[in-house]
């Protein structure tokens, strides 16, 4: 290190200029180059502390008007991360043990000084390593409780926000339905109406414009005291205080209506978008957050129904869907025997090597009537329905039996990816069933690899670990899909026994976009290999995603770039016919 960078900043409680001038010594000679100011009363100690950065405080024990400990924790009241450290005399070991309890740092006496550098540069790095620390935690806080792209709270803080709601009004002792105003509140579901039309006709560009300003304005338009949220995709939900019933709602809803009302300016454009808002009420329309939800879409579903930018109060024969949506789920349940589903691959690759490593395996619905169903029609009411464990069951054996004939064929082996709903994941005798596929198609564990979401850490810890001990113990990998979307928290990713995080495709979307995301990316990708976790990205669509994921150590890569999802055909084509990692692949 050269002089400038080992200056050090010295707070010194010390009552002797000539004690404090044999340690600013000692320092010098171990290269440090002294800013110091010495203090000898707790008045002067909470003025210092309170004016200036210090990179270190050195007290000695016992001032006649001050005494360490006490010194220990004005400072530690102020500037909690400041390295402390007791210089002083002989003083009883159970008053040094009580300051290292309080927080000091180290003890050194001071006819002993020859290790006071030793222990001030140890300090020096032990605070870097702590600011890295805490920055990574408010990052992760970031990412995991807002909206990358809007700045709002994102689903997981909102549900977390409706269980403190209702939490609350338990812990008052009203009954049921005795909530007062500072205890009810209605959710308001807020739709963009035809907002696909705006990404297919202008670009995921011109959407995400729009829904930053979407949030802007809601934000603008609502009051304070109301929790603004961003669900997911176009969908937005104010949590509003003190209403009970429709007759104040109907307010609400026209002031969300009239903030849309100005067009939106795109590229010199106008473009009018306008909202379908469904509302239910705490507590008369459900107890628990999930069904206050369930019911405001319902009503939602109804408001889109009437066209225009509607409103409706959730009503119990709501419930009823649509003639469309029924169809669709009773045709659901003869899917699977009639043979109308199917799997599609989309390829992954080394980001480094080129070689394709493996595929994930995704559904496709080809109904006789309605044509191509794609999964975010039907996944929905799979999991509504239940059918969701036998198809799962279904796509598990069809992926595993797929890669066995790929090995079978004589093609290099890879591990075919296999997304695991929660509601699979909670199934009695899930590992029981995965074993059991396994071995009835002779496909290794070590070719499967399963990709769950980062909700499963929203229930209890110890089950969802005990449930991933049991998969690992398999043999299987597990991935955590979409990772930065959901429940993202660094203490469930140090105990969860995973291999692998799976940057959700919206952050390397976003970089294309050019809103700055990649910051997101970056962290993801250093704190998965912090934690010796492989990390792959997906949505990779252009060639300067490729060289951004690159160059910051991304491992592995899924999107249109390298391949559609495709026929299992196509994939074993593939595979003997692998391009270089910077290069698109070819269409099959």
């Amino acid at each position: 290190m050269n002089a400038t960078e080992k200056m050090l900043r010295v707070l010194a409680i010390e009552d002797s200029e000539d004690d404090f001038e044999l340690i600013r010594n000692e320092l010098a000679e171990g290269g440090f180059t002294i800013q110091h100011e010495r203090v000898e009363t707790a008045e002067t100690l909470k003025s210092a502390i309170q004016q200036q950065i210090w990179d270190m405080v050195i007290c000695d024990h016992n001032l006649p008007s001050l005494d360490s400990i006490s010194a220990l924790k004005i400072v530690h009241g102020i500037a909690k991360d400041v390295p402390f450290i007791i210089v002083s005399g002989l003083i009883p070991d159970e008053v040094a043990i009580e300051a290292m309890r309080h927080g000091a740092r180290d003890f050194i006496r001071k006819d002993n000084l020859t290790k006071l550098v030793a222990v001030v540069e140890r300090e020096l790095k032990e605070s870097v390593l702590r600011t890295d620390l805490k920055m990574m935690r408010e990052d992760f806080h970031r990412v995991s409780h807002f909206d990358s792209l809007t700045g709002l709270p994102n689903r997981e803080y909102l549900f977390k926000h409706l269980r403190a709601l209702m939490r609350d009004k338990d812990d008052s002792g009203g009954g049921d339905n005795q909530a007062g105003d500072n205890q009810a509140f209605a959710v308001f579901l807020i739709d963009l109406n035809r907002f696909r039309q705006v990404t297919k006709s202008l670009g995921m560009w011109a959407g995400n414009k729009v829904l930053v300003e979407t949030a802007e304005r809601l934000c603008a338009a609502l009051c304070k005291e109301d929790f603004i949220a961003r669900l997911g995709a176009d969908r937005f939900v104010a949590v509003v205080p003190g209403l009970e019933h429709e007759a104040g709602a109907s307010e609400i809803a026209a002031t969300i209506h009239q903030c849309m009302d100005d067009a939106f300016q795109i590229n010199g454009q106008e473009l009018f978008v306008k909202t379908s808002v469904g509302v239910s009420f705490y507590p008369g329309d459900g107890q628990e957050w999930d069904d206050l939800l369930k019911n405001a879409e319902s009503a939602l579903y109804s408001a889109k129904a009437a066209g225009g930018s509607s409103y409706k109060a959730y009503k119990p024969e709501m419930d009823n869907q649509g003639k469309q949506r029924l169809i669709m789920e009773s045709a659901l349940y003869h899917a699977l025997a009639q043979k109308e589903l199917a799997l599609q691959y989309q390829p992954q690759f080394d980001l480094f090597s080129g070689r394709i490593i493996g595929a994930e395996a995704l559904i496709r619905w080809h109904h006789p009537e309605f044509g191509l169903i794609l999964p975010a029609e039907f996944i929905p009411l799979l999991e509504e329905t239940g059918l969701i464990v036998p198809v799962g069951e279904w796509v598990l054996r069809t992926a595993c039996a797929q890669n066995k004939q790929w090995q079978d064929a004589g093609l290099p082996p890879i591990r075919v990816a296999v997304n695991l709903s929660v509601i699979q994941f909670r199934q009695p005798g899930l590992a029981d069933m995965i074993r059991r596929i396994l071995e009835e198609t002779g496909l290794s564990p070590e070719y499967l690899e399963l990709e769950i979401t980062e909700n499963i850490a929203l229930h209890t810890e110890e089950i969802a670990i005990g449930i991933l001990d049991e998969l690992r113990a398999i043999g299987i990998q597990i991935a955590i899909d979409d990772f930065g979307t959901g429940y993202s928290s660094l203490s469930y990713l140090k105990r969860f026994p995973i291999d692998k995080l799976k940057i959700d495709q919206s952050f390397v979307r976003d970089h294309k976009a050019g809103v700055n995301d990649d910051g997101i990316v970056m962290a993801i990708i250093s704190m998965g290999h912090s934690l010796k976790l492989k990390v792959i990205a997906e949505g990779v669509e252009t060639q300067d995603q490729v060289d951004f994921l690159r160059q910051n150590g991304c491992d592995e890569v899924q999107g249109f770039f390298y391949g559609k999802p495709m026929k299992d055909r196509d994939i074993a084509f593939l595979m003997t016919h692998a391009t270089a990692a910077n290069e698109p692949c070819c269409d099959v």
